[in-house]
């Protein structure tokens, strides 16, 4: 019988590479400036471009000129023998407007009173169990 880690291991092996890239990645924009950091959505390594979604197109230039921080860090990671699997030749940014979404509109309905309502049926047993239930309410305030 296999045990709990042999499992996952054998359900997560073909995943592993990418899984451990995108630790990587997190773990690259925790250490970067707060000013940064902050405003990082995502990041994404396709082949050897490293691309970084932000939230503000202001930080879009100032990540792209101050890209030198990004390498470092890789540099970094790769002399303590770390996320060696990620070595971007370029890095670009990016930065998507997103509209902010609007409440919805307030919707108007009418009440009608509870005792006023047509009784539509026609056996006569079921009409006569409706009336009492409308003089029921009609009796009762509310």
């Amino acid at each position: 019988m296999k045990t709990a880690q042999e499992i996952l291991n054998h359900i997560l092996n073909p995943y592993n590479n990418k899984l451990q890239e995108k630790r990587c990645l997190k773990k690259i924009i925790a250490l970067m400036p707060r000013k940064y950091n902050k405003y990082i959505t995502s990041c994404l390594l396709k082949g050897d471009i490293l691309y970084i979604n932000v939230s503000h197109p202001a930080l879009r230039q100032e990540i792209f000129y101050n890209k030198n921080i990004i390498f470092s860090i890789i540099k970094s990671f790769h002399s303590a023998n770390q996320c060696l699997n990620i070595n971007p030749k370029k890095i670009v940014t990016m930065y998507k407007y997103k509209k902010i979404p609007k409440p919805p509109k307030e919707t108007k309905f009418f009440l009608k009173e509870a005792g006023d309502f047509e009784i539509k049926a026609k056996k006569k047993d079921l009409k006569k169990k409706f009336e009492e239930i409308k003089n029921l309410i009609n009796s009762k305030s509310f």
